[in-house]
């Protein structure tokens, strides 16, 4: 009896050892191909990837999480004003998900302000809708962790172009562009490792090139 338990004991840890090892590939190789795609076309199989993971290890964030990161950039990508909407509802499923599983909220905010941006950026005239909700929610990304580069970027974001919009000083702005890079400095290598969010280079430098202007 004893050694047939040994057995059950050994093929258990070692179905656990086999599911954490393809769990990890999928999320690497989806990843990899995420950092490498620069057009909707190339982002849509990948969200697709994610939502496979994700309904496999459906007690992670991390998959929803990818999942909406990819289609929010299919939206900021896309030309189409019915298909942007489109990808930014699928979005916020996946973001409406990760909030009901345990993870990193000022993660969650800076995405979905990241996704409240894209929105009002669609149509300007959603801005008295979404503008105060939007300004509200990455304030309190940044308050929840001033280290998250992401919370750090949309913060940014959100007060140059409120800054530009009121023909103000845009200096504290950016400053918070040249911060997001410094927190990226420091994050990035530790984030990929461990498969949470390192995006936001790319925004944070056409930010300071913005400023430059």
């Amino acid at each position: 009896m004893k050694t047939y338990l040994s057995i059950l004991l050994i093929l258990f840890a070692s179905s656990i050892a086999s599911a954490k090892d393809n769990y990890e590939k999928a999320m690497q190789d989806a990843l990899d191909k995420l950092e490498a795609a620069y057009t909707v076309d190339q982002l849509q199989p990948v969200a697709n990837q994610f939502d496979r993971i994700a309904d496999v290890k459906n007690d992670d964030w991390l998959p929803q999480y990818h999942a909406a990161y990819a289609r929010v950039m299919m939206a900021a990508m896309e030309a189409d004003i019915d298909n942007k909407d489109a990808f930014l509802d699928a979005a916020q499923l996946h973001l409406d998900a990760v909030e009901k599983l345990e993870h990193d909220a000022s993660e969650r905010l800076a995405l979905q302000g990241f996704l409240h941006m894209i929105r009002m950026s669609i149509d300007p005239g959603r801005g008295m809708e979404l503008g105060m909700v939007c300004g509200s929610i990455i304030q309190q990304a940044y308050d929840l962790n001033n280290q998250n580069p992401r919370a750090v970027l949309m913060l940014g974001q959100f007060q140059f172009g409120s800054a530009q919009y009121m023909g103000q000083d845009t200096s504290e702005a950016c400053g918070l562009f040249d911060e997001t890079l410094r927190l990226l400095d420091q994050s990035e290598h530790q984030a990929r490792a461990n498969f949470s969010p390192s995006w936001g280079r790319s925004i944070a430098e056409q930010g300071k090139q913005q400023c430059a202007k």
